[in-house]
């Protein structure tokens, strides 16, 4: 994270977007999310927000293997931007 990171972002801000994209991922996929991380998403509704339009639009019935390649690849394409 520290050669790879978003230029103005702290090391906080991006982790705090990766975990937002990752949960919502998740939730996306089916998953039960903890009530501590359902907190935390009320917690950053702004950035929930911002990424929920970032987000691959793969259909949910999709195998959760390609919806996490798909996020991957997404975040290998933010980072070279």
């Amino acid at each position: 994270m520290n050669s790879d990171a978003a230029p103005g972002k702290t090391p906080e801000e991006m982790y705090i977007e990766q975990k937002v994209r990752v949960l919502l991922m998740l939730k996306k996929m089916g998953s039960n999310l903890t009530p501590s991380e359902e907190a935390f998403l009320r917690s950053y509704s702004g950035v929930v927000n911002s990424q929920l339009s970032q987000l691959p639009q793969h259909p949910i019935d999709q195998g959760a293997e390609d919806v996490v390649m798909a996020f991957s690849r997404s975040e290998t394409e933010d980072r070279r931007q």
